[in-house]
């Protein structure tokens, strides 16, 4: 399953750093005045004005009042992964809730393809 980016700062910073100079975009955690590690802190700094954030298009296209920028910028698809431990395959109620959840996710992420 591949879902849509998360913000570039809530990388690991060596990861995220490299991807910056990738795009090539030379950026340091100085050049930020405000960073977050919590996605639900983000989102409500963008939400309160603070600027332009990244954020998981699912989650965004449910606010009204946020518009996508630089889609094409900052785009990041990164992978999902469910997993359980080899004990509890067995389990019939594990592997009802795992198929659960991986079924809920898999909708999620088809419903959360960024629109044109």
């Amino acid at each position: 399953m591949r879902t849509t980016p998360e913000a570039l700062w809530a990388s690991p910073e060596a990861s995220r750093d490299a991807a910056w100079a990738a795009a090539g975009l030379p950026l340091t955690r100085e050049a930020f005045g405000f960073r977050a590690d919590n996605q639900l802190a983000q989102l409500a700094a963008v939400r309160a004005g603070i600027g332009i954030g990244a954020c998981q298009y699912g989650v965004a296209r449910r606010d009204p009042d946020l518009v996508p920028v630089l889609t094409e910028a900052f785009r990041f698809d990164l992978e999902i992964w469910v997993a359980m431990h080899e004990d509890l395959k067995s389990s019939l109620r594990m592997r009802l809730l795992f198929d659960a959840l991986a079924a809920g996710l898999a909708a999620y992420v088809a419903s959360s393809a960024v629109q044109p």
